[in-house]
């Protein structure tokens, strides 16, 4: 894969915050040529943490050129001392680049409520810039994990009438998912040059359709976090006409969705990969919400680690979801096997055939209402023992 996008630099370095002697990268930054364009969107939790704040203050300006970012601590619920911290290390990181300070966006991850390793930080800033490097994008991932098991990064191009153009995205998250815009950081980088107005609702209108739409385990973070900068330099190829337009939305839509594809993949624990697919619903909201209730219903995510075709548990969890249809008309499928016509089990066996595609990775249940037109999915994973090891042991 290729990491490098045309004017940005990353690097990454260990500042100890996961751990006391422990050599692994947990800080890390991005830095672009010159001030880019921004958008994003950030957590609805109305508990957040102190860099999301700040985040949304700069995204309001909708310029910003640096981010720079820690796994290990959240920096959440943790009142003034966690703000000035947050301001202290992008002021520091911010006069090592000889930059305005109002240009950084600060991300963190990891445990909430601890006291932010101020100082291990700021020793460390030196270092971490005079390691800039275009081809360092995979050490900023890692720097940024938690409980993944892998770094997450995808890269697409697309060609617009002015030029060819890249996006590189990078994220985080395996558990505590459930966006609603997990512990989830995500950032897409990119040279064309959008206007900040179109980059902002293509922006919502793919984290919409991608991040919120999956979850391991129905939590929001205090941390949520999607940015996206744009166009660092006046040779990066402009959106001139709708074509443009649809091209980058198609193409920055394509990487959102890789990332949060990769995410639900490495969730906790997960031993599957469930595509939640709904349609005939009165309206997309209606479908996405079904679709939500399903992803997230833990008896449901429990049989699907058990390769179960309980279907019970998956109309249960329909009739949840605040939506209105007549039970009477429901279809479900499982794979290629259909289980409900017309609200009633079919006569044919479907219990074997069902379990035999259950026992895939990657999966598809279908729900049709037949109250609509509309249509949503979602994507999610199974719950295993392994899941409930991780976060018992979380902060061990």
């Amino acid at each position: 894969m290729d990491t490098v996008v045309k004017g940005f630099k990353f690097a990454a370095v260990s500042a100890e915050i996961k751990k006391l002697g422990m050599d692994r990268l947990d800080f890390g930054l991005i830095v672009a040529d010159a001030p880019c364009v921004t958008a994003g969107m950030t957590t609805t939790n109305r508990v957040f943490a102190a860099p999301v704040k700040v985040t949304r203050e700069r995204l309001a300006a909708g310029l910003c050129r640096v981010v720079v970012a820690n796994s290990g601590n959240a920096n959440a619920c943790t009142g003034d001392a966690g703000m000035e911290a947050c301001l202290r290390v992008g002021a520091a990181v911010a006069e090592c680049l000889t930059i305005n300070d109002g240009l950084v966006i600060p991300m963190s991850t990891g445990v909430i409520g601890a006291p932010f390793p101020t100082e291990r930080m700021l020793k460390r800033i030196p270092e971490l810039v005079e390691k800039l490097s275009p081809d360092a994008a995979a050490d900023f991932a890692h720097a940024i994990m938690t409980t993944d098991t892998r770094p997450k990064l995808c890269s697409y191009e697309g060609e617009l009438s002015t030029g060819k153009f890249s996006v590189l995205g990078i994220a985080k998250g395996a558990g505590m998912i459930a966006p609603n815009m997990a512990t989830m950081l995500a950032v897409a980088l990119t040279d064309a040059r959008p206007s900040l107005g179109f980059l902002r609702e293509v922006v919502k209108r793919a984290g919409t359709a991608t991040f919120n739409r999956i979850t391991i385990d129905g939590d929001t973070s205090t941390n949520d976090t999607l940015v996206v900068l744009a166009g660092p330099h006046v040779k990066g190829p402009e959106l001139k006409t709708p074509s443009d337009e649809d091209t980058f939305a198609t193409v920055l839509s394509a990487a959102c969705d890789s990332l949060a594809e990769q995410m639900v993949a490495d969730g906790e624990g997960a031993t599957k990969l469930v595509r939640i697919r709904v349609s005939g619903a009165p309206s997309e909201s209606a479908a996405a919400a079904v679709a939500k209730k399903v992803a997230e219903s833990p008896l449901v995510k429990t049989a699907f680690n058990g390769e179960d075709p309980n279907w019970g548990r998956i109309v249960a969890a329909v009739g949840m979801a605040g939506v209105e249809f007549d039970p009477a008309k429901i279809n479900l499928t499982i794979g290629d096997v259909p289980i409900l016509v017309n609200g009633r089990m079919v006569e044919s066996d479907w219990e074997s055939p069902a379990h035999a595609v259950m026992t895939n990775r990657d999966f598809t249940v279908s729900i049709d209402l037949d109250a609509g037109d509309a249509q949503a999915e979602a994507l999610t994973m199974d719950f295993s023992t392994d899941y409930v090891s991780i976060n018992a042991d979380y902060r061990s």
